[in-house]
């Protein structure tokens, strides 16, 4: 039973024909909502999962169930329109979902400690259910067994048509199934694929739990185009049990490379890998790969399955409205704010901040140092006249004023294509965006700093320079004197970036860790301080000199995509890596709840932010960057077009191009007022209907209600485990 949860359903309060949608009231309907229905006011449904206070107060459980009774769906309706936001909640729902767990099969055992990871703990299974990630329902326990059955049948209440429902499966080691629980196993469907009142009976797939993250949409999406088992990530179904030969006194010692291949040790990997990740992405990567990683070519042993087992389910969806109704349910989002876009914190055994960290840092590299730091290089670039063109260009377009604003916008359009074309070519991008702040940490970094001419800049390079191999810094002003000196005459180097970072390490003024090798195999680092990853191999050239910075090869697997290298791994110098700042574990029972509490929630909205911003910055980057040349040649196009006619109308006072600058202008004005209203009316309610209808159309449009079709991961009730329908030949 679940802590938190009946496994009695809820009584209807309210009960609504799909026909004629005549409310009927329910002998159970209390006063007050009979008091509701006779004044016309709202009209309350009771939900099919109610709330239970924790304490088992009646009238503390009288509130709680005043406040999460929902409106009718039917009377209401309009509001999915004018207010979708609050819809989604305050409404009743528009469908039940009517859902029984009849059993499972081959669940694999969860490992809590070391002692059950030698001797092997069969799972005591129960079902957690959740509609857009928040819990609902709790079945029974069934100890002891990889093949429960537990016959349950409970309704739930659906109001948004993507909704997507998530039945998890536990083990669990305690008596009311509330502590001591660890995941087996997982599946989720949308709503908006299953067909109403037509009952689907089948097998469905459990996913691995380290799978759970992400947004629930992106996750459902993933596993209806591709099984868990297809992705072939081994979990053996029994423990390894080492033995030990008492009979030998002096066992040979196994090597850890010998030990990591063993396939005996897979699930013990496999469990250490769960415990011991720093993120949850990383973990992911670890777990896709744990195959190339432990270096097997053979095929598993024959206790090795390839998912977390099968769910057995039957489900079917009801409408609880009449049809028509039921299509203003499209118009609803479900909330976004949900705390499921990392690992649950449950599967969690320490405090994990280091995700949050990587986020800050992301959105503080891709935004402050590639962007601001990059505007403030190129306004220092022109102001110090480091190139006679552009800034000599800009001055004559100053000037100009004096004279004409014809003038004045014919070079300043001209001036804006200069820039643009410019940016196209590394060897003028990168002097004109390149300050300390954001120069990459190599021997070209190096040489843009110095053509700076600037001590606080090759300053602010030499702090980077300690920071990214763990150094600390007990003497800011002798590190600015040693600045000063390493730049000679017209920006001319007397040393390499290895050769100065050889020479940092023996200032007295700075603190490194000992020993020359700041990198070790599972070290999160980031590459040329930009893209963060996780060291799996490092190769020594041994042809090369001790010392040498070249010697070693690093192996890296990148947690995300970049705009600009879509691979997920690279080799590259020692040099080029550096350890990024981590967060040491911290045991979760040391931690107050206020903080674990704080923490995830700075994590979702770290995630959000990140998710809402860089896309568009990176888009922005890609374009100044002439990743998009067509979007490119357009804007060139209008510019110099603009500063043409500028400069002809300068010339001709009764030119045609005076009627196309004025037609410019009105076309100007007219999209500027168009962004403003957006703003300014961006948030009321003629929008919010607006986009409500797109979506129903959209919807309506495009609804494809073909569950269990579209289920990869089903699997009819008839069909044994580990048998896939093949593709039908067309």
């Amino acid at each position: 039973m679940g802590c938190s949860s009946s496994k009695e359903p809820g009584v209807r309060g309210i009960q609504m024909e799909n026909a004629n949608t005549t409310v009927q009231k329910d002998s159970s309907e209390t006063p007050e909502t009979a008091r509701l229905i006779e004044e016309g006011q709202a009209q309350l449904v009771k939900s099919s999962q109610p709330l239970l206070a924790t304490s088992g107060n009646k009238e503390t459980q009288k509130i709680i169930d005043r406040l999460t009774a929902g409106e009718d769906f039917e009377t209401h309706k309009w509001r999915c329109f004018f207010n979708p936001d609050m819809a989604y909640y305050s409404l009743s729902p528009f469908a039940r979902l009517t859902v029984e767990m009849v059993e499972a099969r081959n669940l694999i055992p969860s490992v809590t400690s070391s002692f059950e990871s030698y001797l092997g703990d069969e799972p005591d299974g129960f079902v957690k259910v959740y509609v857009d990630d928040c819990f609902k329902y709790s079945t029974s326990c069934i100890n002891n067994d990889r093949n429960p059955q537990w016959n349950d049948t409970q309704v739930f209440d659906i109001v948004a048509d993507k909704s997507i429902v998530r039945l998890h499966v536990y083990d669990s080691d305690s008596h009311d199934n509330s502590t001591l629980i660890d995941p087996i196993g997982f599946v989720e469907f949308c709503i908006a694929d299953i067909p109403f009142d037509q009952v689907i009976d089948g097998w469905l797939e459990l996913r691995f739990p380290g799978n759970l993250q992400g947004i629930n949409t992106d996750r459902y999406a993933e596993h209806m185009a591709q099984r868990e088992e297809e992705m072939q990530t081994p979990m053996p179904t029994k423990p390894s049990i080492e033995q030990d030969d008492s009979n030998n006194p002096a066992p040979k010692a196994k090597s850890k490379k010998k030990e990591a291949a063993d396939p005996a040790d897979a699930y013990k990997v496999e469990a250490a890998k769960i415990k011991t990740s720093f993120t949850n992405r990383m973990f992911k990567r670890i777990r896709a790969g744990s195959n190339k990683m432990m270096g097997r070519v053979e095929e598993p042993p024959p206790d090795t399955q390839f998912n977390a087992g099968e769910i057995h389910v039957r489900m079917k969806l009801e409408r609880c409205v009449s049809e028509n109704t039921a299509l203003f349910a499209k118009a609803l989002v479900p909330s976004c704010m949900t705390f499921a876009t990392f690992i649950q914190e449950e599967f969690l055994p320490k405090l994990d901040v280091q995700e949050l960290l990587d986020d800050a840092l992301d959105l503080k590299i891709e935004i402050v140092d590639e962007m601001f730091f990059a505007v403030a290089a190129f306004f220092s670039y022109v102001l110090a006249w480091r190139s006679i063109m552009v800034s000599g260009l800009l001055f004559i377009c100053v000037m100009s004023g004096a004279k004409s604003s014809m003038l004045v916008y014919g070079f300043w359009h001209l001036w804006l294509a200069l820039v643009l074309v410019l940016l196209k070519f590394d060897s003028w991008r990168l002097p004109m965006t390149t300050n300390g702040y954001n120069a990459p940490l190599n021997q070209e970094g190096l040489q843009l700093i110095a053509q700076c001419r600037d001590v606080n800049e090759m300053y602010y390079y030499l702090i980077r320079m300690v920071q990214s191999r763990m150094g600390v810094i007990n003497s800011m002003q002798e590190l600015v004197h040693f600045a000063g000196t390493i730049v000679q005459g017209d920006g001319e180097l007397t040393v390499t970036f290895d050769q100065l970072m050889k020479a940092l390490r023996d200032l007295w003024f700075l603190d490194f860790a000992s020993g020359s090798n700041h990198l070790e195999v599972d070290t999160l680092v980031r590459v040329h301080d930009r893209r963060r990853g996780t060291v799996t191999k490092i190769h020594v050239d041994k042809t090369k000199p001790e010392g040498n910075p070249h010697r070693q090869k690093i192996e890296v697997d990148f947690d995300e995509k970049d705009f600009q290298d879509p691979s997920m791994k690279g080799t590259f110098d020692a040099w080029d890596v550096s350890v990024r700042p981590s967060v040491p574990s911290i045991p979760r029972f040391l931690v107050p709840k206020t903080i674990l509490s704080l923490v995830s929630t700075l994590q979702f909205e770290a995630d959000a932010a990140k998710k809402a911003i860089l896309p568009y910055a990176e888009g922005l980057r890609a374009f100044f960057r002439w990743k998009k040349p067509k979007w490119m040649a357009l804007v060139l196009l209008v510019l110099l077009f603009r500063a043409y006619i500028s400069f002809e109308g300068f010339l001709d006072e009764h030119s045609w191009c005076h009627i196309a600058i004025r037609v410019m202008t009105i076309l100007r004005n007219v999209l500027l007022g168009v962004l403003v209203l957006f703003v300014l009316f961006g948030q009321a309610k003629i929008w919010k209907v607006g986009r409500g209808l797109i979506l129903l159309a959209v919807s309506k449009t495009c609804e494809s209600r073909q569950a269990p079709d579209c289920w990869k991961f089903y699997k009819p009730p008839n069909v044994p485990y580990r048998v896939t329908e093949k593709p039908k030949a067309e």
